[in-house]
């Protein structure tokens, strides 16, 4: 029973959130284009607060981890390279190839994965959960692009990539972060606090914008296809990364930083990168807001299992 509320009190605080955003776009309190603003203010200007501050506020011993992080890209690249070939083999259509390869790797850490950290976890496993997002997210970058322009025959601009990843706000707060940390760099509290209420604000205003966002028009005729990405996304994706995991000797707070990474839904950023590469840009909003909604459900499940077998 204790392990069911537990699970329950990670999940809840996330998924109310979102509701807000559902309910606050049914009220038409404010325009639709709103919300989209709304998560590019959080993306350049909040989001980097609450990485950097997750980063700075930690105990050196408790946010670095060698082989946490050496699993987690490396099993990013080897999951990638499975999907890609796997799809394709069996996705002739190069465009809904390119959305199915998308979902099977990428996934929105930035976003739920850090705030799911910060319910569950300490601040060693929330600056774990940081770091990782800092590794992680330009693989996601230059893997997405490697996909989108093989499925459309372009070839990749390696020097455009590098240059997307370098000018990544979250990606230059996490350094930031890390270098205070490094140097034992201290604000004066005024500051401190500033850069924390600044950095909650993000979290919770990212995930109402994302709960605002979610829409399934059109959804019907790719239903079948819906299905298989999210069962794919958020069951398979995480079944293989948890339980190589756990044969590895991971537990604790490393092990849900790895279920965060391979259990949360499919990253909102695929969308517009789906939409510029001339992939199916359709299926590939129609997965993001599927999984967005699913994942509270199975998320929830990976977390009281998790707890029921005593690896959490």
């Amino acid at each position: 029973m204790e392990n069911l509320l537990v699970s329950i009190r990670c999940i809840t605080p996330v998924l109310l959130t979102m509701c807000l955003g559902i309910w606050l776009r049914s009220r038409r309190l404010a325009p639709d284009e709103m919300y989209g603003h709304l998560s590019t203010l959080c993306f350049h200007g909040l989001l980097p607060f609450q990485m950097f501050y997750n980063i700075y506020a930690a105990q050196l011993e408790g946010a670095f981890s060698l082989k946490l992080l050496i699993y987690l890209e490396g099993g990013l690249l080897a999951w990638f390279a499975l999907s890609y070939a796997l799809f394709s083999a069996a996705e002739p259509d190069r465009r809904t190839r390119g959305a199915y390869i998308q979902n099977a790797f990428r996934s929105n850490i930035a976003v739920v994965g850090v705030s799911l950290a910060q319910t569950m976890m300490g601040s060693g496993g929330v600056a774990a959960m940081s770091i990782a997002t800092a590794v992680l997210v330009p693989t996601y970058n230059v893997l997405a692009v490697i996909t989108l322009e093989s499925c459309r025959g372009g070839q990749a601009d390696l020097r455009q990539t590098v240059r997307m990843i370098l000018k990544n706000p979250l990606i230059i707060a996490c350094a930031l972060g890390v270098l205070c940390l490094l140097l034992g760099v201290r604000f004066p509290q005024p500051v401190d606090q500033a850069v924390k209420n600044l950095g909650n604000a993000g979290s919770v205003v990212t995930l109402v914008a994302l709960g605002a966002s979610l829409r399934l028009e059109g959804a019907r005729g790719n239903r079948k296809k819906i299905v298989f990405c999210s069962l794919y996304r958020l069951v398979l994706t995480p079944l293989v990364m948890i339980v190589v995991a756990v044969l590895l000797g991971f537990r604790g707070d490393h092990l849900g930083v790895i279920m965060l990474c391979a259990g949360t839904p499919m990253a909102t950023t695929s969308y517009p990168m789906a939409l510029a590469c001339d992939s199916d840009h359709e299926l590939t909003a129609q997965v993001v807001v599927t999984t967005s909604l699913l994942f509270c459900l199975t998320m929830f499940l990976w977390i009281f299992a998790l707890k029921q077998l005593e690896l959490l």
